[in-house]
């Protein structure tokens, strides 16, 4: 089974849409590893902040199945079919990496470039998976992380009960 990252976010009731999100990817994928959760402020446009996490789930399912179960996912829970890229959303989950995969893949390349770009992404896969040298680099997440120019966005840990556990308990904010 390939081991399966995805970055969630929402903005729109921001709480509940990654809670049922969460909760969808579940029962569809059954287990999920899950990175602490972080409130940002938008990127591109003026809004409520976002709460985002990753997520790890395994399946055997091909990329381009996988993705359209995810967009449904997303569909089921309010995300428009046209939404602008830069604009609030209901649910949005992102495959970010996919074992050691590189490169285009079944329409996705891999690893997705906003891991290194944005904070968002890659603040919680440091914390969930902080000796990880994603595919294409050098350095581990961590070391990404420390790299990492963090004035372009705010972001901060925040807290978020999923099944009665609270999933960002035992992290630090550094």
């Amino acid at each position: 089974m390939a081991r399966i990252y995805l970055s969630l976010g929402s903005n729109i009731q921001a709480e509940t849409h990654i809670l049922q999100g969460l909760d969808a990817l579940a029962k569809q994928f059954g287990e999920l590893i899950l990175s602490p959760a972080v409130e940002s402020e938008p990127v591109g446009f003026v809004g409520d902040n976002f709460i985002n996490l990753m997520a790890v789930i395994h399946t055997d399912l091909p990329l381009k199945t996988l993705s359209q179960q995810l967009r449904q996912i997303e569909f089921d829970y309010g995300r428009e079919i046209n939404a602008p890229k830069f604009s609030g959303r209901t649910l949005d989950i992102d495959v970010v990496m996919v074992d050691r995969l590189e490169g285009a893949h079944e329409g996705l390349t891999l690893p997705r470039k906003d891991l290194f770009e944005h904070g968002y992404m890659l603040y919680p896969m440091s914390l969930m998976e902080p000796e990880l040298v994603p595919p294409g680099q050098n350095l581990t997440t961590e070391q990404l992380w420390q790299g990492f120019s963090h004035d372009d966005q705010k972001l901060w840990l925040t807290p978020l009960i999923w099944q009665g556990t609270d999933i960002s308990n035992g992290y630090s904010q550094e």
